[in-house]
């Protein structure tokens, strides 16, 4: 993570040589796709931890530098992004039926930064991309979910721009290390992997 910021600031700093820099902001929404579902068993706890099937959105905005040159261009963003993270653990405990869903919300700081060209009208692009979350999400009665402060992860997509000043964009995210680190239920500890992948539209303004 710390490689990612000195390279973040580096090329901030080095923005004035290229030979286009233009700023703008931008705002879009995002959708998580589900992951597979993980057994959760332990004494007297048989579970089955999964993702809810509907899509769920969340809303992203901030602003971005693009610095020109040679017919490539680099863009950090700074973004913040709100989430929604909702699963489902069906099972038994102690024998007994047990079924709760975790419905918790996330705000995060996203910060990709995409490397493309221009391919006819199109632009192409794909880079790293760091988050940072704010605050841990309000814990349950019986379910406690633990999550990572800060993840890595990649961006790629396509997007077009129209009269030199609007952006559209659409990108695939991937993450690279685990959002949720753990669970306690009933006061014992079970590992999850949480790597969901998102959908990410986005509409933005250059000056």
């Amino acid at each position: 993570m710390k490689k990612f910021f000195i390279v973040l600031f580096t090329l901030l700093l080095a923005a004035p040589l290229f030979s286009q820099v233009k700023f703008g902001i931008k705002a879009g929404v995002s959708t998580d796709f589900p992951y597979s579902s993980q057994e959760l068993i332990g004494d007297g706890v048989d579970l089955v931890l999964e993702d809810l099937e509907n899509a769920q959105w969340g809303f992203q905005g901030g602003a971005f530098l693009r610095a020109a040159f040679g017919g490539f261009y680099v863009q950090p963003e700074l973004l913040i992004a709100t989430a929604t993270n909702t699963l489902t653990l069906e099972g038994t405990i102690d024998g007994q039926p047990f079924n709760e869903v975790l419905d918790q919300k996330f705000t995060k700081l996203n910060i990709p930064v995409m490397l493309g060209f221009k391919l006819a009208f199109l632009r192409i692009h794909a880079g790293p991309a760091a988050s940072i979350l704010f605050s841990d999400p309000e814990e349950l009665t019986d379910v406690k979910a633990t999550y990572n402060k800060a993840t890595f992860g990649y961006q790629a997509g396509v997007g077009f721009d129209l009269f030199e000043r609007l952006t559209f964009d659409i990108r695939y995210e991937g993450n690279l290390s685990k959002f949720g680190e753990e669970v306690e239920i009933m006061g014992e500890t079970f590992t999850f992997d949480d790597r969901s992948s998102s959908l990410i539209l986005h509409l933005g303004f250059m000056f």
